[in-house]
C-alpha cells in the first residue's frame, strides 16, 4: 500500500471539489474525530507547523484516496476540460472550473474599441494585440 501524505490527499480532494464538511459526512464513524482530522489534512497545518509531509494512517482514507485517484485518471481520458485551458476537469453542466477561469476567458475574448485615425472605430481583438506586442514590444 502506498504512503499518502496530507498534501497528496488535499490536492486530489481539491481537484475533486471535496471540502471538509463533505469528508466529515463520508467518514463519520470510520475514523475518530473526523472534523479535527480533516481540518488538519486540508490545511496541512497543526499548531502553526507545516504538516504537508505527514502520512495518513487510516486504511479507509487511503482506499478512498486510491479510488478517487483511479476514477480521476480514468475520467481524465474522456473528461471535458476547463475552457480556459488550465487543464482542470469540468463536471456536470459547467464549462469552467472556477469563476477565475470564466473571467480569464471573458478577458481573452474582450473586444477593445480604438479610434482609427478618423475613419471610425477599429476593433482590436486579442490576436491583434498579440501581433502589435510582438512587432513593437509594447501596446
Amino acid at each position: 500500500m502506498r504512503e499518502i501524505t496530507f498534501r497528496d490527499f488535499r490536492e486530489l480532494m481539491e481537484r475533486r471539489n471535496h471540502d471538509v464538511d463533505g469528508l466529515v459526512d463520508l467518514f463519520r464513524g470510520k475514523i475518530e474525530d473526523p472534523r479535527e482530522f480533516f481540518e488538519r489534512v486540508m490545511s496541512c497545518r497543526w499548531h502553526h507547523e507545516d504538516r504537508s509531509d505527514v502520512v495518513i494512517p487510516y486504511k479507509s482514507l487511503i482506499e478512498f484516496y486510491e479510488q478517487k485517484l483511479h476514477y480521476f485518471k480514468d475520467a481524465a481520458k474522456r473528461q471535458r476540460l476547463c475552457e480556459c485551458a488550465c487543464g482542470k476537469p469540468v463536471f456536470g453542466q459547467y464549462k469552467f472550473t472556477s469563476d477565475a477561469c470564466r473571467k480569464r476567458v471573458q478577458r481573452r475574448k474582450a473586444i477593445v474599441p480604438v479610434k482609427d485615425g478618423g475613419h471610425g472605430l477599429a476593433i482590436i481583438t486579442p490576436q491583434v494585440v498579440d501581433f502589435i506586442k510582438e512587432e513593437s514590444g509594447h501596446f
